[in-house]
């Protein structure tokens, strides 16, 4: 998903990140329907689901992301980015030679990941309290803010029955495409810009 080409034999851990609704699963889905190309994939809403429990889902999530890392196993791992044990996983898979990647997923409105999420449920998914969702909406900027200085590259974008790109994280910066007018990317640049990341080129960032 990024510019860099994979190099043999390289480990990657790749994160899949977005708000509960963006479509970290249905992206993942997509991606690797011909081939898998993010090594074992760690779900830890579908292992919750399977050990009875949010907690017994997460222990089991921590359990194989510890097997990957100590096997040099590739991995994928779903999350909003919410919590700090993604900051523990990073730190742990780049301390033991892996090169780390993001995809993160976003929507332009509360009210999209909020219908998303209705969606899925009334298809027999899980859900997520609204509050949850809303709270996570509000602190995601912050979150990912927090999170691309950890990774070695990284492609942001939106995902609806295919992968829209808006813009590319390598050597520390984002590189904005100007393809489109998605509102999220926009506010999200002038966040990231006060908080003091570094543009490759200057973002259009429009009337918001």
């Amino acid at each position: 998903m990024s510019v860099r080409k994979a190099i043999d034999n390289e480990k990657e851990f790749t994160i899949v990140a977005g708000v509960n609704g963006a479509g970290k699963s249905t992206f993942i889905e997509w991606y690797t329907s011909d081939e898998n190309k993010l090594g074992r994939i760690i779900d830890a809403d579908k292992l919750a689901r399977e050990h009875g429990s949010l907690i017994a889902g997460g222990r089991k999530a921590l359990e194989e992301i510890d097997f990957c890392i100590e096997n040099g196993i590739n991995f994928c791992q779903e999350t909003t980015l919410s919590g700090k044990q993604i900051i523990r996983t990073i730190k742990k898979a780049k301390a033991h030679g892996y090169r780390v990647e993001i995809i993160y997923l976003g929507l332009d409105t509360i009210e999209e990941h909020i219908a998303r999420v209705a969606k899925r449920v009334s298809e027999g998914g899980h859900d997520i309290p609204e509050d949850v969702i809303r709270r996570r909406f509000a602190s995601r900027f912050e979150c990912l803010c927090r999170i691309l200085p950890l990774c070695d590259g990284g492609t942001l974008g939106r995902f609806e029955n295919s992968f829209d790109y808006v813009a590319l994280y390598f050597g520390g910066k984002l590189y904005d495409f100007n393809l489109n007018d998605r509102r999220w990317i926009k506010e999200f640049y002038s966040y990231y810009i006060e908080y003091g990341g570094e543009m490759w080129n200057s973002p259009d960032v429009g009337e918001l």
